[in-house]
């Protein structure tokens, strides 16, 4: 007689940032939360970040490429997941700005919101060229090396390259993602510092889950503000 299977009809809705489709998911399970344990012992950016697409994927009861969505609405399903699946709250240590102390300070997950865009998706380098930006995938980072142990101005490189998706002009459209790597860097670096700015500018404005938390240091008393963005800071 084989085992009952447990969990089968436990099943959530919200609703996906970046388009407000609404999706149904499942808490992960015991196999998967293994998966997400080893992936952050290793400290490996590209091995864990694969772990939670993987999760999310899993876990999703509709059919979506997980791995083709921007990577604000993967974050933002991974923190819908994980707040059904051990627990509605997050426990986070931050330092205090005056004496360092760590803090333990609790965020109900229902705090953390995913920021607006604000920037235009296209950019004109001048009278001839225009470049379609777009909002970078899981694939799309993975196919830079932005998750590699390099300098952070190399990483954040490669997060300018993953925005490009097409150079303009009156005559073509390029798709970047059919460029050499080799062309993709030639090109930005023969970029003006005004032009390369309003890349800047997209990319800082790109939607992440951001959370601003406030405390006062249970040591020293002193009254922190401080601005959490992005998964790992909220795990």
């Amino acid at each position: 007689m084989a085992l009952p299977k447990l969990n089968e009809s436990i099943k959530y809705t919200t609703k996906i940032p970046s388009t407000g489709k609404e999706v149904k998911f499942r808490p992960f399970l015991i196999k998967e939360e293994k998966i997400l344990l080893i992936a952050m012992e290793s400290q490996d950016q590209k091995i864990i970040i694969n772990a939670i697409g993987d999760t999310v994927n899993s876990c999703m009861i509709e059919d979506i490429d997980i791995f083709e969505m921007p990577i604000f609405d993967l974050e933002y399903l991974f923190l819908q997941i994980r707040s059904k699946s051990v627990g509605e709250t997050s426990s986070v240590n931050i330092g205090c700005k005056s004496c360092n102390h760590k803090n333990e300070v609790i965020i109900p997950i229902d705090d953390i919101k995913v920021t607006n865009p604000k920037a235009d998706k296209h950019i004109k380098l001048n009278d001839e060229i225009t470049l379609s930006m777009q909002y970078p995938s899981l694939n799309d980072i993975l196919k830079t090396n932005a998750l590699d142990n390099n300098t952070e101005i190399e990483r954040n490189m490669e997060t300018f390259y993953a925005c490009l998706e097409a150079v303009e002009t009156e005559e073509e459209r390029f798709m970047v993602k059919d460029e050499p790597h080799e062309e993709i860097v030639n090109f930005v670096e023969s970029l003006t510092s005004s032009q390369f700015e309003k890349i800047k500018k997209f990319v800082d404005s790109i939607p992440s889950l951001r959370h601003t938390l406030k405390f006062n240091c249970e040591s020293c008393g002193t009254e922190n503000t401080r601005i959490l963005q992005g998964t790992n800071d909220f795990f």
